[in-house]
């Protein structure tokens, strides 16, 4: 190929479509070997339907005909494929440019099963954020979600002090505002609606998976969510950095997972001016990781930089303020194990883990006492 030439297409024709879907099916062949016969079929209807309706749209041609093409929305590269005779000609690293620089496209997911795509997007300045056990519909396809290494975003997550105050953050914040509103508020959507909404927004939303009204986001897509979780009503995530929830997690109401972190100096914490009149904040985040099968009770508020292990149960009103370790019960303010779950506690055992709460929460008060 002469010249890569990236086209946003305006109208889609059903030919073009068409024509897309079977450069999309020809690169999947060449290149996902973990799909089966029966995989392709299932997928196909989905590709047209993005097709159809991604936001933006880009192609590259070759002799008039399409050898490749990506689309994206919301900031996320919803797809990018390549017919196996254009691979290596630079088109993929054309389209992922034009993505970036001219839709802003800060993030988007790879299957586990395919490394050669993971280097190439490591190699163009992404990197692996977050994991999830399946793909967004619940398929058995380990996903990985990446994000654009530079730029303020990455600056953010990084752990490091960075400006909060950027336009392009705050841009992001009221976007998820105005997305959130609309999740609270129209009571019309169905579930499907509101599951389509958050997936739009949040970084992943597992299949299963629903969180209640009242929820609010700083930015969203730094909240990973796995397979058949639950939030109750009113749970806050304040995502400068990602907090990640693994599979049949569940949360109670009023909880709060909070990444963010300011100076302990208040002339250092407070917003100041410069000569242009541009505001200045400085802030830090540290990522919060949730297990598989985690409850976390009523009224809880998990700080930065905590790891909360799988099988965990977090008692309600605590403040996590350190990692708790797998199986294990923990609560209070600040938040701390109790004691393991064991096989003791199964449902045929109703009242053990009560017991030892009531237990604890006894020798707590009686050492308060003295």
């Amino acid at each position: 190929m002469d010249r890569i030439v990236v086209e946003d297409v305006r109208e889609r024709s059903a030919e073009l479509v068409e024509k897309l879907a079977g450069v999309w099916e020809a690169s999947v062949r060449a290149t996902h070997h973990f799909l089966t016969e029966a995989d392709v079929v299932a997928l196909r209807p989905e590709v047209y339907e993005v097709l159809e309706s991604v936001a933006q749209l880009a192609v590259v041609r070759e002799g008039g005909a399409p050898v490749a093409f990506a689309g994206a929305e919301g900031g996320v590269l919803e797809m990018l494929f390549a017919a196996p005779a254009a691979r290596g000609c630079g088109v993929g690293k054309a389209l992922l440019a034009h993505a970036v620089e001219d839709w802003g496209v800060h993030r988007l997911d790879v299957n586990e099963q395919n490394p050669a795509a993971l280097g190439f997007y490591e190699h163009e300045g992404f990197f692996v954020a977050a994991r999830s056990s399946a793909d967004g519909a619940g398929r058995p396809f380990p996903t990985l979600h990446l994000a654009l290494a530079t730029g303020i975003r990455a600056q953010m997550a990084s752990g490091e002090w960075f400006e909060a105050a950027d336009l392009l953050l705050e841009q992001d914040r009221i976007r998820a505002r105005r997305i959130m509103q609309r999740f609270n508020a129209d009571a019309t959507l169905d579930d499907e609606g509101r599951a389509a909404l958050l997936g739009g927004l949040l970084g992943a939303l597992g299949a299963g998976s629903s969180m209640s009204a009242g929820a609010q986001v700083d930015y969203g897509y730094h909240v990973y969510v796995g397979c058949n979780c639950f939030f109750n009503f009113n749970c806050t995530f304040l995502d400068g950095a990602p907090i990640v929830f693994g599979d049949d997690v569940w949360v109670g109401p009023n909880c709060t997972f909070a990444t963010a972190l300011h100076p302990m100096v208040g002339r250092e914490r407070a917003v100041w001016f410069d000569a242009q009149d541009a505001p200045h904040l400085r802030e830090r985040n540290l990522p919060i990781v949730v297990g598989n099968d985690v409850w976390i009770a009523a009224g809880v508020t998990v700080n930065p930089g905590v790891t909360i292990g799988d099988g965990a149960v977090i008692g309600s009103g605590s403040v996590v303020t350190k990692d708790v370790p797998p199986r294990t019960l923990a609560f209070g303010n600040p938040c701390r194990p109790v004691r393991e779950i064991t096989a003791e506690d199964a449902i045929g055992n109703a009242g053990v883990v009560e017991a030892a709460a009531d237990a604890a929460h006894a020798e707590a008060e009686a050492g308060a006492a003295l």
